[in-house]
């Protein structure tokens, strides 16, 4: 091989190595790109895994919370269920309680269908549970009046509990027909029941009264025999001690005559006793008539309080009588409305001390007015008696109008009376279609309100009229 050759093959693997070296750096600048990359790659798989771990963490704590979260959503199912049990205990034992109260009872909802009766129900009215449920009350369950006629909707004592809100009672006798037409007398309480301050139903709660109706009739039977013949003696005196002092037996001393005087107020006091008996007893039998005819009331107020003004001249009471419609002319029974309006003066002079003041006020009230704190519902006539007397106390004022009441400070100024007064006017007012009320405040005085329909009296056939 020559020198040329020589030279040319070591150009040749001059440049392959120079080509060599370049392609190795070229791998070697390839490589350290590449270990730049892995490295961060590295570096991004190293976030990824701590971000990883940390969620990992997180699922872990939550998976926890979730664990102990289920623990006490259990505990709370578990102590749901004991909490039902015991309301569903105490629910069947308030059922059980109310189905076996010994008086009659339903329940209706807001709508007075009936959700609850129970037994001693079912056996007052001879019917079925299953004939009354879900049914409105007024039309399984039919109410009546003495005569057999039938209570409006709107007077039945659930209806008024459901319109009204408020417990309610019954003043007049009304009486449920049973299954078989008959029927027997009921004395009702019905009251509403109330959640979130509305009214979601009622319950009414009965119970037959024929034995206490019959033993009052025998009572007042009874009552009505032994006045009659207590009426006759007293009678007897009171025309003798007229004669006596009439001069039919010569004069007498003026110490003799203070006997016969204080013989005769005794007596009279005995034969307004037997008569208010006479009249409770008229009253309770239902036995007394009511007679109308066209009056002019304030005429007739006016002659009670000249018959009076005696009595009240005595005691130096000042009267006021103020008559706002002095024309006013109702249909009246006289005879009644004087027992009223006389009982509720007579009062006032009795109940109110020495120089007191006594106000008789007469007006038209028209309906819709509230007077005394009550709301008319009709236009009517209204006499007022005020005084400035010895009140009612708070405590007693529920029970003015029951038979034999006196309050104890009237018992205290005064000894004598019969308790009745006021019983008869509310019972001659009730049965005549009229009102009555008061209000009072003890040792301030009392207000009382009578009030008569100006459509007047309604009319009433009976055997007997009331003594006046």
């Amino acid at each position: 091989m020559n020198q040329k050759n020589i030279i040319s093959a070591s150009n040749n693997a001059a440049l392959k190595l120079k080509v060599l070296a370049k392609e190795k750096e070229r791998v070697r600048r390839k490589l350290v790109v590449t270990a730049k990359e892995k490295e961060r790659v590295r570096r991004k798989l190293a976030v990824a895994a701590e971000k990883l771990r940390l969620k990992a963490k997180q699922l872990a704590v939550t998976a926890k919370n979730l664990e102990n979260a289920n623990i006490v959503a259990r505990n709370a199912l578990e102590d749901l269920g004991i909490e039902n049990s015991k309301v569903e205990m105490a629910r069947a034992k308030e059922e059980a309680i109310l189905v076996s109260i010994g008086d009659g009872l339903f329940a209706t909802d807001k709508r007075g269908n009936i959700t609850l009766i129970n037994k001693t129900a079912e056996k007052l009215l001879g019917k079925k549970s299953k004939e009354v449920m879900g049914k409105f009350f007024s039309e399984v369950i039919l109410m009546e009046d003495e005569k057999g006629v039938p209570i409006p909707l709107k007077k039945r004592p659930s209806s008024m509990a459901l319109a009204t809100s408020a417990t309610t009672t019954m003043d007049p006798t009304y009486y449920y027909v049973r299954k078989d037409k008959t029927k027997f007398p009921v004395a009702i309480m019905v009251t509403p029941v109330i959640l979130g301050g509305k009214v979601i139903g009622v319950i009414e709660v009965f119970r037959d009264i024929t034995r206490e109706k019959e033993i009052d009739k025998a009572k007042s039977e009874f009552i009505s025999l032994a006045s009659h013949q207590l009426k006759t003696p007293p009678t007897a005196i009171k025309l003798l001690t007229e004669r006596l002092l009439g001069g039919k037996m010569g004069e007498f001393t003026k110490k003799q005559k203070e006997y016969i005087d204080d013989i005769r107020s005794s007596n009279q006091r005995m034969i307004d006793l037997v008569n208010a008996l006479l009249n409770v007893s008229r009253i309770e039998l239902g036995a007394f008539t009511i007679r109308v005819n066209e009056k002019n009331v304030c005429a007739i107020v006016q002659s009670i309080l000249d018959e009076l003004k005696s009595v009240i001249d005595k005691k130096q009471l000042k009267l006021k009588m103020i008559s706002r419609d002095m024309n006013a002319m109702l249909m009246l029974d006289e005879t009644l409305f004087r027992i009223v309006i006389n009982n509720l003066v007579t009062n006032a002079i009795r109940y109110t001390a020495k120089g007191g003041e006594i106000r008789v006020e007469c007006k038209v009230a028209n309906k819709g007015q509230t007077l005394g704190g009550n709301l008319l519902k009709e236009s009517c006539f209204v006499v007022v008696v005020s005084d400035t007397g010895y009140g009612i106390p708070r405590g007693e004022q529920s029970k003015v109008f029951t038979k034999f009441f006196r309050a104890d400070n009237a018992r205290e100024k005064l000894t004598d009376g019969t308790g009745l007064g006021l019983y008869i006017v509310k019972s001659i007012l009730d049965h005549s279609g009229g009102l009555i009320w008061f209000t009072s405040r003890e040792n301030k005085g009392s207000v009382f309100y009578a009030a008569i329909p100006m459509t007047g009296m309604r009319m009433k056939a009976g055997e007997k009229e009331l003594m006046s």
